[in-house]
């Protein structure tokens, strides 16, 4: 039986918004959803199957969190430990204060230290960029600045939520608690435990031909960069995480990566580099875009919806965002969850947003419609 998000997505592929989607929802009192429409790739004529593999970079951040509480699970690492002593280089973090007149760094000691937990939820002090240089075993990237000497900071742990890209950081605390690298890590302890065999930061000789836009070998395979799934594999993840897969972590943990986590702190919604007085200010994480007059929080892995969305999820629903074309929601009070991967077309390359909103609101209005019927009060054609 077609259902609105099959037309809903089948239009959006039709009126050239995606060249190719895949959807997937769980919602309790309905059937599960899977769709997939259009093109995987316009090299060949391949069409979209919930294994397509999805370059979707930023949803290995809530995995990386579970990564990280399983640590803290284990009792190998404390969530509000010092991570100084995992990684000396964090020993004097000092903070940016502003620029003298011959436009040289004014610095002084941090305030705070800095921990797993404000890691996780972005409320340590660093900025993209403000701490390679201390880590030796890193290289430096062309962005980090060349007053960044030792672990620089733009505010106080714990004082302020700042948009930072954390992943190589938290990456280089599970290899030297676990022994292991982190690739080796996660497949051990979270792919093969969720069945998520096309899931990392490579994908297989025997594999690329079901690569989303075609395979491309890119100059960042070498990092954390790349991180690829299927919306079959990445499904496992969402699902584990709305039921709490206490095979993965404790209920306290759970509730750690589903909460909100920077208590009164702010989540700026600036997206325009011209609307911000420093790069603190500027939210680079693609979910803002979705709702950017909405109150935001963070958890230790997701941002938390403090608001309802209008026939979408309710207040405290999770999302992640990979990039501009990979989506995905847990809502524990809805019981309900979903993602979308979709191959954007050239011409069209943010319409996977509205695409992402109009499955969601599909989802629930079948939900609703759903519980409607099984409640036998559906209304008759009569009916006011």
């Amino acid at each position: 039986m077609t259902t609105k998000a099959d037309d809903l997505l089948r239009d959006a592929v039709r009126s050239g918004e995606v060249s190719g989607v895949v959807a997937m929802a769980t919602a309790s009192g309905s059937p599960p959803y899977v769709g997939a429409f259009g093109a995987r790739s316009t090299v060949n004529s391949s069409r979209m199957t919930p294994d397509t593999i999805f370059q979707v970079s930023a949803l290995v951040r809530p995995i990386m969190a579970v990564a990280g509480l399983q640590l803290v699970d284990s009792g190998v690492l404390g969530l509000d430990d010092p991570l100084r002593t995992v990684i000396p280089a964090l020993n004097q973090p000092l903070v940016l204060t502003g620029f003298d007149r011959n436009r040289a760094p004014k610095l002084r000691p941090a305030r705070g230290e800095i921990t797993l937990r404000r890691v996780l939820n972005h409320t340590a002090g660093f900025n993209v960029g403000s701490w390679w240089d201390a880590l030796a075993d890193l290289e430096r990237p062309w962005w980090a600045p060349p007053w960044a000497g030792s672990v620089s900071l733009l505010a106080d742990p714990g004082s302020r939520w700042l948009h930072c890209s954390d992943i190589d950081l938290v990456a280089m605390i599970i290899e030297r608690i676990s022994g292991l690298t982190v690739s080796e890590y996660l497949h051990s302890e979270i792919f093969r435990e969720l069945g998520m065999l096309d899931t990392g930061f490579a994908v297989g000789h025997r594999s690329r031909a079901r690569v989303a836009g075609g395979w491309r070998k890119s100059d960042f395979d070498a990092g954390y960069a790349n991180f690829y799934s299927s919306p079959k594999d990445y499904f496992e993840f969402v699902e584990a995480v709305l039921w709490g897969d206490e095979s993965l972590l404790s209920p306290e943990s759970f509730a750690l990566l589903c909460t909100n986590q920077i208590g009164a702190l702010a989540v700026p919604n600036s997206l325009d580099i011209r609307d911000a007085r420093t790069p603190g200010e500027i939210n680079f994480y693609p979910e803002i875009r979705l709702h950017p007059q909405a109150t935001r929080k963070w958890s230790l892995g997701f941002m938390v919806n403090t608001q309802a969305v209008p026939e979408g999820p309710r207040a405290g629903s999770l999302t992640c965002a990979g990039d501009a074309d990979s989506y995905c929601w847990v809502d524990p009070s809805a019981r309900t969850a979903g993602l979308l991967f979709a191959q954007p077309t050239p011409y069209r390359p943010d319409a996977t947003e509205s695409v992402f909103g109009g499955f969601q609101r599909a989802i629930y209005a079948e939900r609703e419609s759903h519980s409607r019927r099984h409640r036998g009060v559906v209304r008759g054609p009569s009916d006011d």
